[in-house]
């Protein structure tokens, strides 16, 4: 198939014309049996552009972190983001899953069963769809008599990683995995227990291994292939598995919460092991040996800070992201995500404005950094501004009025700016001029994160900070012009460093909540501004406030939270699925 970006473009859709003029679904039924017509599996592998159109199916299972329509096994929490589960941001969408069933704690096994309520909805309709029609590609590309050998193997290599990317998702989520190595035929038993965490880790692993050997390290022709799978993709994906592995949720010297599947060391690896740390950086050399002899990814730095951070997570076909995942080839903010922002969802929180630092790179904390109070938002760092619309920014061609009756907030509890901020990334100016309509992805893996993961990993390992941990801190910081981070950072100061430069890096890029679950971080109830315009004299005061409602398990947090739970109809099946503690 010549024009491959065509299909990534309307993968939405997950059907299309083939062979009859029949309109088929590109499903688990069409991938093993007749679905009726003149479509069958001899009939779909007979020709490369038709057996390519399979593997476009097993694309359109990929995680996609923004709300798109409404669609069951799509959208999380009913049209709410996983951003508004940490303290970057509080959602405000009364009627979404996050205020329904997480901020009043009555979040159970039970509802997993709805896929479109709960955080992680793919587990029945998107990982093992895209798992299995993944390794039904794989059995049968073999007997395509138009594609050479060396094809066949790249476009095994992307359906390994389709595989991969499932397992590592829900890996993620639920800790050990039963574990699938073939596409079930109807007369298979189907019994697969669940694995270990560690060997799901491994095996995760063994598969991008797989993938690597036979991709490409960037793609080939991509102005017709942008958005496969390479092996800089493949060797990305290892670094992030084997990032959250090392980390203190599974790589510790006690389970998390106890429980049959701790007891089984299906959620934790049964004691701490520093060679985790270790295999984590050899993997980030590994690809960092691999960019600097083949080139072309590279962060965009061209010399404008706001522009660069924007496009470098938001435009297609440049140097920065490792993997993109699509729904849909243009935005159609306006009536979607543009809708849900209005709605309240993701209403930045004051503890992400926070983070950024002055523009000299100096914490606002820092009496020597120039940060004023009564004007807070001034010579900031340039990703603040490109992440949340703050009072006085330049939007929609004026300021920004997010003072209490001003334009972007009418009221002080209106949803669409309740904590006194709202969204910039992704929405930009939610106008036909900047984002409707406009070639959108969404940036599953950028290298920004292979270089803060190989600082992390670099400091837990040597108990501290080393020279090459700095310098790979400091790529982020540089691009934007803010400078170098403060020296002489201890182990903590230093991992709390990287964890907050990730939090500004990544914010609504689904980075936070894994790091906060990893890391088996406190859960806080975020803040909000609110500022007050004195009409006669235009000047502005500043007053934070606890954001509302109050989220059930920051007064009493309960660890089972770290991981979901199954769906309750897949553990009381007979093939013995154990359930995640506490749940």
């Amino acid at each position: 198939m010549k024009k491959y970006r065509l299909f990534l473009q309307i993968i939405a859709s997950l059907s299309f014309v083939m062979i009859s003029c029949e309109e088929v679904e590109i499903g688990d039924n069409f991938l093993s049996k007749p679905p009726g017509g003149d479509v069958t599996i001899d009939s779909v592998y007979a020709n490369l552009e038709n057996a390519e159109g399979a593997l476009t199916s097993a694309y359109a299972t990929l995680p996609y972190g923004l709300p798109v329509a409404w669609q069951q096994g799509r959208d999380k929490m009913n049209m709410d983001i996983l951003e508004s589960l940490t303290d970057l941001s509080q959602s405000y969408l009364t009627w979404g899953g996050v205020n329904r069933f997480y901020y009043s704690g009555t979040y159970d096994a039970g509802l997993e069963n709805w896929n479109n309520h709960t955080k992680y909805n793919y587990y029945k309709e998107g990982s093992w769809l895209g798992i299995r029609r993944a390794y039904t590609f794989i059995e049968n590309i073999d007997r395509v008599p138009d594609a050479d050998q060396a094809t066949i193997d790249r476009l095994k290599g992307e359906a390994l990683m389709i595989i991969a990317v499932q397992y590592a998702e829900m890996f993620r989520y639920y800790g050990g995995l039963p574990w699938v190595n073939k596409a079930f035929k109807a007369t298979d038993d189907t019994y697969t227990p669940r694995m270990t965490a560690e060997a799901t880790m491994d095996s995760i692993v063994g598969v991008i291994d797989r993938a690597a050997a036979l991709l490409p390290w960037e793609v080939e022709d991509l102005s017709n292939n942008e958005g496969r799978f390479t092996r800089a993709a493949a060797k990305a994906l290892k670094v992030r598995v084997l990032l959250f592995g090392a980390s203190p949720l599974f790589n510790s010297t006690q389970p998390f919460r106890e429980g049959e599947a701790s007891d089984l060391k299906m959620t934790w690896f049964g004691d701490y092991d520093a060679d985790h740390w270790q295999n984590v950086v050899d993997a980030c050399e590994d690809f960092i040996n691999d960019l600097q002899s083949n080139g072309f990814y590279s962060l965009v730095n061209t010399g404008n800070p706001r522009q660069d951070f924007k496009s470098g997570y938001y435009d297609r076909g440049l140097t920065e992201i490792l993997i993109t995942t699509r729904d849909r080839f243009r935005s159609n903010w306006g009536y979607y995500f543009y809708q849900a922002c209005n709605f309240g969802i993701a209403r930045p929180s004051q503890e992400l404005v926070d983070m950024y630092p002055m523009a000299n790179g100096k914490s606002i904390d820092d009496p020597t950094s120039g940060y004023d109070a009564s004007n807070p938002y001034i010579n900031r760092d340039p990703r603040l501004y490109e992440t949340v619309l703050v009072n006085g920014d330049s939007y929609v061609g004026r300021k920004a009025e997010l003072y209490i009756g001003g334009r972007e907030r009418t009221g002080q509890n209106v949803p669409g700016a309740g904590s006194g901020y709202r969204l910039r990334k992704f929405f930009l100016d939610g106008n036909a001029a900047t984002s409707i309509n406009s070639v959108v992805q969404y940036p599953y893996l950028r290298l920004p994160e292979v270089y803060l993961s190989y600082a992390e990993a670099l400091n837990e390992l040597n108990d501290g900070p080393t020279a090459k941990a700095y310098e790979y801190l400091n790529k982020t910081r540089q691009r934007v012009g803010v400078g170098d981070a403060p020296t002489g950072l201890t182990k903590e100061q230093f991992r709390e460093e990287v964890l907050t430069e990730r939090a500004r890096e990544f914010a609504f890029e689904e980075i936070r909540w894994f790091d906060l679950v990893r890391w088996k971080m406190p859960f806080i109830q975020p803040h909000g501004m609110n500022i007050t315009r004195d009409n006669a004299t235009g000047n502005l005061s500043y007053e934070v406030f606890e954001t509302t409602p109050k989220r059930a398990w920051v007064e009493s947090w309960d660890t089972k939270w770290y991981l979901n739970a199954f769906p309750s109809d897949e553990v009381n099946k007979d093939y013995g699925l154990v359930q995640n503690p506490g749940w």
